[in-house]
């Protein structure tokens, strides 16, 4: 990852959230993004065909998604078998490959593996993870002692990414120094 990305990456989740009306506080929506961009997403189930059945699994292990080039613009393909916390991820995902204009073929992604690799994956991840749990949300649920669990809940992702939200974000070990001065 680039020098420095990490700081720019923290204003450029605020400002794309801003865009679809959110602040840090509330949880991303990648479908009403998509749709502001005119991104075209489909549902994996939406297709025919046996690549369809061999794709189309909940454990994610074939297929989570892909950004697919189509003429001068992408379509996400996204396998709706998973569940809505594990699709938003994708989603994001591959929104920030979209957004920080990574250059790509097709761009397949199953169980945490994007096939454009190298400083562009490590972008597109940091960039996803502030976009569904911004610094500024780590932080407040950080102050309020919350668990990864209720992190989990209030911004509508799953436990993995609210544990690397909370524990990367630096806002867990911000606020315990801070709680271990006061004591």
């Amino acid at each position: 990852m680039r020098r420095g990305f990490k700081t720019e990456a923290k204003s450029l989740a605020l400002e794309l959230r801003a865009e679809i009306g959110l602040d840090a506080h509330a949880p991303f929506d990648p479908y009403a993004f998509a749709s502001e961009y005119g991104i075209p997403v489909v549902q994996l189930s939406d297709l025919d065909g046996v690549a369809r059945d061999h794709f189309l699994r909940a454990d994610g292990s074939a297929l989570s998604g892909a950004l697919i080039p189509n003429g001068s613009g992408v379509v996400i393909l996204e396998n709706d078998a998973q569940p809505l916390t594990r699709r938003r991820t994708t989603m994001c995902h591959e929104l920030a490959h979209v957004v920080l204009e990574h250059e790509f073929g097709v761009s397949l992604s199953d169980e945490r593996k994007c096939g454009l690799g190298g400083d562009q994956e490590a972008e597109a991840d940091w960039l996803s993870g502030e976009m569904l749990i911004p610094n500024d949300g780590a932080f407040r649920l950080a102050r309020a002692n919350a668990t990864d669990e209720e992190a989990a809940d209030a911004y509508d992702v799953s436990l993995a990414i609210a544990r690397w939200r909370m524990n990367h974000s630096g806002a867990r070990k911000v606020m315990q120094r801070a709680r271990a001065k006061w004591v």
